[in-house]
């Protein structure tokens, strides 16, 4: 294979593969989008009239967009096989890169233009999408290109992290500048800091971080199987674990050094390791909350079914425990008795936190009353609709 078609090469393999699955899923990934659209869109229409008329909402548009910016990131197709059959090519690969920037770039275009749809109620301009902007931010997607490449060259967490501040800062500052209509200032910035990235940061050469690279791409692979695996299983899909010292301390001194506890200690350190689970739990509590906060009236009503998501999406964890640990003595009963404990103890920690974001000073029966059903459809799902599918075989 000539050097020259490696790139192609790679994008049809990735898009080849990508296709056989979407073909599978495509319409649960539509009735998906139409539902959650929806109910995004009806919040969201509430979140305008919510916000007062002198607020800055410029504020929360620049917000929105700069995370934009940070969550791209060059996509190499770069493999582990690459450090032995490709690294001795380096040199001959710039064409290769200058692909894989030019195509990480072309992918931002149109995130940021659905962005843009979706936050231009937020910018008081008359016209927020027209040439200039987009010649604008054409600027800024290479410009955070070129950011992003950068990173492989940082070799501590200290500075990854104030370049991270670094881009964040320019990316907010010349974007909010747009917004309130200060073109001058923002294109002023923009040239100021591609002067700065491209010309004076380039002077010295500098060699490819292979391994840096190789895992960047591991992880966009990641998210893209973990997406389909909610509507499919995905053979290639590698489950991340990630150590968290407070939170295992806290289950060590919380749990009875005993021997019915062994399980509960089991599943409790694996549920908040096991980063799928751990996640999701706190991405559907995060959003319980925030409707809770911000539409109060509403909190109850979204509750129900989040505790009940919750607590189901769940249900896989008693499956991904080791099963060396199947050897101890511990009958099935109160194994089966620790997970429903874990299931209680954090469906109760997740209402708790729903009440909390919606709570009045004003004292009222109708919360009681709605916690009261909340606690009884917590009990219903752990003792009665899960009991029925725990320590059963998986199909």
């Amino acid at each position: 294979m000539e050097i020259n078609s490696v790139w192609n090469t790679r994008l049809k393999e990735f898009y080849f593969e990508i296709v056989k699955y979407f073909s599978l899923i495509a319409m649960g990934v539509f009735y998906s989008f139409i539902i959650f659209g929806s109910v995004f869109l009806y919040y969201y229409m509430e979140f305008l009239q919510w916000l007062p008329p002198f607020f800055p909402t410029e504020v929360i548009a620049s917000l929105v967009i700069t995370f934009t910016f940070l969550k791209t990131g060059v996509r190499t197709f770069v493999k582990k096989a690459d450090v032995v059959f490709l690294m001795p090519a380096e040199t001959a690969l710039s064409s290769y890169f200058k692909k894989s920037m030019f195509y990480s770039a072309f992918i931002d275009v149109f995130k940021l233009l659905i962005m843009l749809l979706i936050i231009s109620p937020l910018v008081k301009q008359s016209e927020i999408i027209t040439m200039t902007l987009l010649i604008t931010f054409s600027g800024l997607i290479l410009l955070n290109i070129r950011l992003i490449w950068i990173e492989q060259w940082m070799t501590t967490k200290l500075h990854k992290l104030i370049h991270t501040g670094i881009r964040f800062l320019t990316f907010y500052t010349i974007i909010y500048f747009i917004f309130i209509g200060l073109w001058t200032i923002a294109g002023t910035l923009l040239i100021i800091n591609c002067f700065l990235w491209f010309y004076v940061f380039n002077k010295k050469a500098r060699g490819i971080n292979w391994d840096y690279l190789i895992n960047q791409e591991e992880k966009s692979l990641f998210k893209i199987y973990k997406f389909i695996n909610l509507y499919i299983d995905v053979p290639h899909l590698k489950h991340s674990f990630k150590r968290r010292k407070f939170l295992g301390w806290s289950i060590k001194k919380g749990i009875t050094y005993k021997h019915t506890s062994a399980y509960t200690y089991l599943f409790s350190h694996l549920f908040i390791r096991y980063n799928e689970f751990f996640y999701l739990y706190a991405r559907l509590t995060l959003i319980g909350i925030s409707i809770s906060f911000f539409f109060p009236a509403y909190g109850w009503f979204v509750a129900f079914p989040l505790l009940f998501l919750t607590g189901y999406q769940l249900l896989p964890l008693q499956y991904s425990i080791n099963d060396s640990s199947r050897i101890y003595p511990v009958s099935t009963k109160i194994i089966k008795e620790s997970f429903q404990k874990l299931l209680l103890s954090l469906l109760l920690v997740q209402l708790l936190f729903f009440n909390l974001a919606s709570i009045s000073p004003i004292f009222h029966i109708k919360f009681v009353s709605i916690i009261f059903m909340e606690l009884l459809v917590i009990y219903w799902f752990v003792y009665i609709f899960a009991s029925k599918r725990i320590m059963k075989q998986p199909e």
